[in-house]
């Protein structure tokens, strides 16, 4: 029997000579009119040779990918279904047949990870060229399977960006990063995914290239918007077909009929004025350039595009105005997800959901003429909080009067590690402080939210162990709708050598932080009356930023919506949380279901002070020179009545045997 060897030295020599042969000099779109075939069983709507003349607009996005173009960088901020994907599909073709390198390609998810390998294997087998290179899927054979595809020269990986496993575990040429705005912000506690990815390919120098695509999401957290302000910002620029004038397609200047018969565009030179029709977009994308707006940081290109430029025969310009007056409908109703939806997928913008709410400089506007450290006539009883970070303990100390209205009475930063006890014992001191009401009486702080969150968690539970009977509490917020602003019972923390709980030992109370927040953004409107926030004219200037740092967005997780309260990444958030926390304790203490009976007794016991104190004055008093010049004689401040300083809440009072147990 005579069987057929193969020639191995031949196989050598011809991969040798391969391997010494330059790359290619096509640019990735060349390459992609030339080679690229859209396979019909990916349900796409144009299955068959790639065209760029159809999507004049990829075409320059697809040079920067080349390899020989300089461009590190490449940042697609454009609206959804428009072309961000095949993008990827031809510069991972491209470099597969003309610069074989590792590819490592990050989803957002495990499961988009795999229906987009899926498209790359259908394209591969549609492509011959690709065929030819790509191993084929073979039972028991890991060179080709749905999260890993080898050629000649390299590897495609193609997994999730969740894991920093993930991120950590290959060294690439090429990385594409698909919905980076739906990317994890932190991953594993090992930072951004953007910066680990783009860490695979530093031993490559300037040979390497990396591709992020997405639509934006919300203003101060979209990842895709601070690439893309990044680079140089390019638009594309598409001429008028009556007068010639190139111009950036806009929301704004789309018009249609109320009862959606035709739809326009209103050319943007005012000696034109001109209306275009929908059947002039192929002759315009055609015509069409890209223009920077930025110089950038000279290695990042950057691009945005929105559902106007779509070709003729896809989404058409009435669709859109449709979709827009639905979502108009809906935010009329209170509900801003369909617009939130529009400006991300259809217009590529960012989502500013905080432009229905009170702005930082409204609240810094209504400061009012008290000073920190004085409690005015309305502030009644005192609880504090207590905002645990790497470097300092921040207190912010809170007078709530009749329905729950609020003043900011102090905000004091100690600085120090929080794992040093003399910075427990300056707090300690603090929360010990009487502030002197209007009226004279010295009010002490009722009850005290120290958060346990971040890396001093023993620290906090030691700091309120030892101080139960004074209402300090150890809290922790959940990010959970629904929650109670406070739970019902505290959950008990210190367990003994025999692994039970400590019955008097530390407690762990539980804050719904949405609850919260939903409670406070909806009541910063309020200038006067139940609910509203007084400030301080000696509030520092961030104080008011950090009151307003959050956003409330809606994510879809597997298909579930989810409603969240996310800041932006450099944004800081310590005055919200001490808000949060001062809140949970006025629950704690009750106030919240204080009848105008309740309050009654309050405001008797704290109108009336002490005979030897010093009524503190509503407004400033004139300085005695000034007086004196003038001929006038300061008015006399009357003493009030005689009366004890009142408790206003009975002192819980409770033992421990934590620290003398066995």
């Amino acid at each position: 029997m005579n069987l057929q060897y193969a020639d191995g030295a031949e196989q050598y020599r011809s991969a040798y000579l391969r391997g010494l042969q330059p790359d290619p000099e096509l640019w990735i779109d060349e390459w992609a009119d030339e080679y690229m075939r859209i396979p019909r069983d990916t349900g796409a709507a144009e299955p068959g040779p790639y065209r760029t003349d159809r999507t004049p607009y990829a075409r320059e996005p697809m040079r920067c990918l080349s390899p020989s173009h300089p461009a590190k960088r490449v940042v697609t901020k454009v609206a959804s279904q428009m072309m961000k994907t095949q993008i990827a599909l031809n510069w991972i073709g491209g470099c597969i047949h003309m610069a074989p390198a590792n590819i490592l390609m990050l989803l957002p998810s495990l499961g988009l990870a795999k229906r987009v390998s899926g498209r790359v294997d259908k394209t591969i087998k549609a492509t011959p060229v690709l065929r030819d290179r790509v191993a084929g899927s073979r039972s028991r054979d890991s060179r080709n399977t749905l999260d890993t595809k080898e050629f000649e020269g390299g590897t495609l990986f193609a997994t999730t960006a969740g894991s920093a496993a993930n991120l950590a575990e290959v060294s690439a040429r090429f990385i594409y990063g698909d919905e980076v705005d739906r990317w994890d912000v932190d991953v594993d506690n090992e930072g951004d995914p953007i910066e680990l990815a783009e860490t695979r390919g530093t031993t490559f120098g300037r040979n390497a290239k990396f591709y992020f695509s997405s639509s934006p999401t919300i203003k101060g957290v979209s990842r895709i918007e601070d690439l893309f302000q990044q680079g140089d910002q390019r638009h594309y620029y598409v001429p008028c077909p009556h007068c010639g004038e190139h111009q950036v397609l806009e929301w704004t200047n789309l018009k249609w009929a109320d009862d959606f018969s035709w739809a326009g565009y209103l050319c943007c030179n005012p000696d034109c004025g001109a209306l275009i029709e929908e059947h002039h977009k192929g002759q315009m994308l055609a015509n069409g350039e890209w223009r920077a707006h930025a110089e950038g940081d000279g290695e990042t290109v950057s691009f945005t595009l929105s559902a106007l430029y779509m070709p003729p025969g896809w989404l058409a310009w009435v669709d859109l105005a449709k979709q827009y007056v639905k979502a108009q409908a809906a935010a009329a109703r209170g509900d801003l997800e369909p617009m939130q939806v529009f400006y991300n997928t259809r217009l590529a913008q960012v989502w500013d959901s905080a432009q229905e709410m009170t702005k930082a400089s409204e609240l810094k506007a209504r400061a009012e003429e008290y000073r920190l450290g004085s409690v005015p006539t309305g502030a009644l009883i005192l609880t504090a909080a207590v905002d645990t970070q790497g470097d300092r303990l921040e207190l912010l100390v809170i007078g709530w009067g009749e329905g729950m209205e609020r003043w900011v009475i102090d905000h004091q930063v100690i600085q120090g590690n929080p794992a040093d006890e003399r910075t427990w014992a300056a707090l300690d001191e603090r929360l010990k402080t009487r502030y002197r009401h209007s009226s004279g009486v010295e009010l002490a702080i009722c009850a005290t939210a120290v958060d346990s969150g971040g890396h001093h968690t023993d620290e906090v539970y030691q700091f309120c162990r030892l101080r139960r009977w004074r209402n300090v509490f150890a809290i922790k917020g959940a990010s959970k709708p629904g929650r109670p602003v406070i739970a019902q019972r505290p959950s008990k923390v210190d367990v003994t050598w025999r692994g039970t709980t400590e019955k008097q030992g530390a407690e762990l109370w539980m804050i719904g932080t949405d609850t919260a927040k939903d409670w406070i953004y909806n009541r910063y409107p309020l200038l006067d009356g139940p609910g509203a926030l007084h400030f301080s004219i000696d509030l520092a200037d961030d104080f008011y930023d950090q009151c307003v740092a959050e956003r409330k967005i809606t994510r879809y997780v597997k298909g579930h919506k989810r409603i969240e309260w996310v800041k932006g990444k450099a944004d800081r958030n310590e005055g919200l949380d001490l808000l949060v926390y001062n809140l949970a304790m006025a629950h704690y203490l009750g106030l919240h279901r204080n009848k105008e009976a309740e309050w009654s007794r309050l405001h008797a016991a704290v109108s009336q002070g002490s005979l030897f104190a010093e009524r503190v004055p509503a407004a400033p008093v004139e300085d005695e020179t000034e007086a004196a010049e003038s001929g006038d004689k300061p008015a006399a401040v009357p003493s009030p009545p005689p009366r004890p300083s009142p408790q206003p809440v009975g002192r819980r009072r409770s033992s421990s045997n934590y620290l003398t147990r066995r």
